[in-house]
């Protein structure tokens, strides 16, 4: 057990360490806002589906693949019970109203990417890569459709369909892209030239470092000043960190899965706030100071909540 907990600190600290390097260059202006959104960018369009074709085709056989598919029933159900546990949370306990969508997203939905993918690698090592995608489609999918929904409906002024061309083309996205072809690959038997492969890796491994940047730069902007510690920000932080988590791994008990995809599933559903929260929180006239708190501080907690959380579910 000590062995464990002393293992996920050293992962931890690694995130820590680039987290806060990210942290303090955005705070001397060598990284800012426009950095952020080029790292953002060629995380999401370039490196990480590149990652992905890599690191799938080099982990799993087709046999293996298909054993694993079951898998994405447990990411889709525990998020979906999560949300709707929020949906009642917010009405018992009398959530603001012009928040109670973003309240249900950020409480069920996690940041799959910029900080679990860095944090599965630093704990698990490149085997969970896989397992942390296959949680990734069931998130961003349901993030892009309910998620975005409910944060929508906050503003009555708004209209909008769940479902719509630009919201297929939100959840089709480039990492996904890279996930299915990467899942082709593998199914059809393909190996890819070494050259192209050798070329996919050294450039996916960007992913890691510049995805923790990104979270520094945002943390930074974002600042410590304003957040106040209320009844719905303690609610969606239970949400991140024991709801979700434990509905994870009832879920596992019901489903059979290999005990690594069961771990880095319930690493992944603990993960903080999506940064994407803020963004279309203020694009639809939503709470959005409250989703940049949830963020900032949510991310901080994860740091410290995880060793613990590593050393529980070696236990369970």
């Amino acid at each position: 057990m000590l062995h464990t907990f002393v293992n996920a600190i050293q992962g931890v600290l690694v995130i820590l360490f680039v987290l806060m390097l990210g942290y303090f260059l955005a705070k001397y202006r060598w990284f800012d806002s426009k950095v952020s959104d080029l790292f953002a960018k060629v995380v999401v369009n370039v490196s990480l589906p590149l990652y992905m074709i890599a690191n799938l085709t080099s982990t799993f056989t087709k046999d293996e693949l298909e054993h694993s598919a079951r898998g994405l029933l447990i990411p889709f159900l525990s998020i979906l019970f999560s949300y709707s546990v929020a949906v009642m949370i917010a009405r018992v306990a009398n959530v603001k109203a012009h928040r109670r969508g973003l309240f249900a997203a950020i409480f069920s939905l996690s940041n799959s990417i910029f900080v679990g993918l860095p944090m599965s690698l630093a704990l698990f090592g490149d085997v969970a890569t896989p397992y942390t995608l296959l949680y990734y489609m069931a998130n961003t999918t349901i993030w892009w459709t309910l998620g975005v929904y409910g944060i929508i409906r906050d503003n009555r002024e708004e209209k909008q369909k769940v479902l719509s061309i630009d919201t297929v083309k939100r959840i089709f996205n480039l990492p996904l892209i890279g996930f299915l072809i990467g899942v082709g690959l593998v199914l059809l038997q393909i190996k890819l030239p070494k050259f192209i492969f050798d070329s996919f890796k050294m450039v996916g491994g960007l992913t890691t470092p510049l995805s923790i940047f990104c979270v520094g730069i945002t943390m930074h902007e974002m600042g410590f000043k304003n957040f106040r510690l209320d009844k719905d920000s303690i609610l969606v932080f239970a949400g991140r960190f024991l709801v979700t988590p434990f509905i994870t791994w009832l879920l596992s008990h019901f489903i059979p899965i290999p005990k690594l995809m069961r771990d880095v599933f319930i690493i992944m559903s603990a993960m903080p706030v999506m940064v994407n929260s803020a963004i279309i929180s203020r694009v639809y006239n939503g709470d959005y100071e409250f989703a940049t708190a949830m963020i900032t501080y949510s991310t901080v907690f994860s740091v410290v909540i995880m060793p613990f959380l590593m050393v529980l579910i070696k236990i369970i």
